[in-house]
């Protein structure tokens, strides 16, 4: 009898004891928490955000929480134009490339957060991506095009934000500017263009070679009509997918990007008038059947800098 209390009075014990160490010490497996600044609506830069010819930065505000504590939060900015392949840029302009870190011990003190911080806020111009001016990244004039922009963080028992389960925040934003090819559409009705099942799309406008000092003659357009792209970032930028997932897709000139990208000369290095372009064989025909399409329209200038606009289509 002895010997069933001392072992009772032991199983007791150790019940009591790993109870309290479990209420203690929980269990933390999930991820931090990534949302919008304490002073915004949306993560900033929002989805698809695009930067015009006026603008030098892009304005980041977000937020990371996480009950445990944050660990180390993560901001990515790498160009998507290039295919993520190994171009080289034969001049002086550089693609914006940011790997931001914060930390408890981040090297850079705008980019440090307090010990057991359980929820950080970031949201100030130190903190901004600049691509011109006094506070540029970068020594030379940035490569106008599309570039990922990401937050992802880690908190203190190492679990980690991941872009499998949309935890991690990602987005393609657009960085226009005065040199990079000029794409203009003038017969927009609301925004849209219209046309009718079974004819060809009139598309009225141009791409041109800006006035501006490093602006280059144009090197490449890409002129694709297809379903609607609702997030901007699955689609792929950089690669030519079969023909059969585009009602229409053509190529003029060659892409220092994209693989498989060499079409016929392009008429002009210049100015392109785009419904001189898209008559004859190169005529857009509309589907006989759907409601939207969207048309999308990239040019490249010899210098790598790249536009890219989308125009929605409404058929009847």
């Amino acid at each position: 009898m002895k010997t069933t209390n001392i072992l009772l009075a032991s199983i007791i014990a150790f019940s009591f004891f790993s109870c309290e160490t479990t209420s203690e010490n929980p269990q933390d497996l999930v991820a931090p928490v990534i949302d919008h600044a304490d002073s915004e609506d949306e993560i900033s830069p929002d989805h698809g955000e695009v930067f015009s010819e006026s603008m030098d930065h892009i304005p980041v505000g977000f937020s990371v929480t996480d009950p445990s504590g944050v660990g180390q939060i993560k901001v990515n900015v790498h160009a998507n134009f290039d295919g993520h392949s190994h171009a080289r840029v034969l001049n002086d302009f550089e693609r914006l490339a940011i790997d931001d870190i914060y930390a408890i011990d981040a090297s850079n003190p705008d980019f440090q957060f307090p010990a057991n911080s359980t929820k950080v806020n970031v949201n100030s111009v130190a903190t901004d991506i600049f691509w011109s001016g006094p506070n540029s990244r970068l020594s030379g004039p940035v490569l106008a095009g599309m570039y990922d922009f990401s937050i992802s963080a880690t908190d203190v028992h190492g679990n980690q934000t991941s872009f499998a389960d949309a935890s991690s925040y990602i987005t393609t934003i657009h960085i226009r500017t005065a040199y990079a090819p000029s794409i203009t559409v003038n017969n927009l009705d609301d925004d849209e263009l219209l046309g009718s099942h079974g004819k060809a799309l009139t598309v009225t406008g141009e791409i041109r070679k800006p006035t501006d000092d490093l602006s280059a003659p144009l090197a490449f357009v890409w002129i694709k009509l297809g379903e609607e792209d609702d997030d901007g970032h699955d689609h792929d930028h950089n690669e030519r997918v079969s023909n059969e997932d585009y009602v229409y897709d053509k190529m003029w000139g060659s892409s220092q990007w994209i693989t498989d990208s060499q079409g016929p000369d392009l008429p002009n290095d210049q100015l392109i008038d785009l419904e001189t372009l898209l008559t004859g064989e190169n005529a857009i025909i509309l589907p006989a059947t759907g409601e939207h399409l969207d048309l999308t329209i990239r040019a490249e200038d010899v210098n790598g800098n790249t536009t890219e606009k989308t125009f929605h289509v409404d058929m009847d």
